[in-house]
């Protein structure tokens, strides 16, 4: 048997490891509308003004930082959306986001301007720097985008997975979609090594971190990641080797996935997203759902010691 048919029988395997998460964030976004309706008035904190902790609701699910600035990141969750300029300590609500469930979050590293997520609603876009946006879903098999990625090396190129029809790929921007695999299914990330453009990593359920090596039609996996189901994985663009997983607490890798180590000293239990700054691969940052809000730690020695941020 060839090696690309080798890679084609893995990637039939792996499938269902991946889509297993879907019914997991299906029942996650049951508990999350529930959570936010039961909620009373003064435990929303969103608004025009800053606040301490961002309004995500039941579930925080993605976590970014803007590649040009190391105190500039986001957060979404299924009901709302957040921007801090400060490192995590004050944030300002995205109304433009409010229910999109952002689930996945890039953005253009040559121009952090540009800046695109995926949701439940579909995908979206901004050219502002995530101070507005706009809903583009055309193209698209579906409007349930669960997972998104953009290659470094050629922004324009996103990946999405789409809920029930599998991995599509788009070299213009949003602006068309092609299917790629749709045996494939991914929450979160879909990360682009920044060596090499058809290089992609993925996580899936029960702790499985997969590799493909053409562009998202074969698969294999990895090394496990402990600790179970890994909701939001963040790769280094300084040294692409260097991988965060968010596993509860925080996982580490420095050889591409295919070992893992512990790096949550500091943390409370819980952490559902990770993202390490391009800029500087030593700030690293981690979120922890509070009831509706997030509650973000920093860390600026690569995950060595954490620093609570907004509470």
């Amino acid at each position: 048997m060839s090696k690309t048919t080798n890679k084609m029988s893995k990637a039939r395997r792996s499938p269902p490891l991946l889509w297993g998460a879907v019914a997991v964030f299906a029942f996650a976004a049951l508990a999350a509308a529930s959570v936010f309706l039961s909620a009373g008035p003064g435990e929303r904190s969103s608004g025009t003004g800053a606040v301490e902790r961002p309004v995500v609701g039941g579930d925080l699910h993605s976590m970014a930082v803007d590649p040009k600035d190391p105190d500039r990141v986001m957060v979404g969750g299924h009901e709302g959306a957040a921007i801090s300029e400060d490192g995590g300590k004050t944030w300002q609500q995205v109304s433009d986001l409010e229910g999109a469930d952002p689930m996945g979050w890039t953005i253009d590293p040559t121009d952090p301007k540009k800046m695109y997520a995926g949701g439940h609603p579909g995908f979206y876009r901004s050219e502002d720097g995530g101070e507005t946006w706009s809903q583009d879903n055309s193209g698209l098999p579906g409007t349930d985008v669960h997972g998104l990625g953009m290659d470094p090396q050629n922004p324009d190129t996103l990946y999405a997975s789409i809920m029930g029809a599998g991995l599509y790929r788009s070299t213009e921007a949003g602006g068309s979609w092609e299917p790629v695999n749709a045996e494939v299914g991914v929450t979160g990330p879909i990360l682009v090594d920044p060596r090499d453009s058809e290089t992609l990593y993925v996580a899936g359920t029960e702790g499985g971190f997969f590799r493909s090596e053409d562009n998202g039609k074969g698969w294999s996996e990895l090394g496990s990641i402990p600790g179970g189901m890994t909701k939001w994985v963040s790769q280094s663009l300084e040294d692409p080797d260097t991988i965060y997983a968010a596993n509860g607490g925080v996982a580490k890798s420095t050889d591409g996935g295919e070992s893992w180590q512990p790096m949550d000293a500091g943390l409370p239990e819980g952490v559902s997203t990770v993202a390490v700054a391009s800029s500087d691969r030593r700030v690293v940052y981690a979120g922890v759902l509070d009831g509706t809000e997030a509650r973000v730690y920093r860390s600026e020695d690569a995950g060595e010691s954490w620093e609570a941020r907004n509470g």
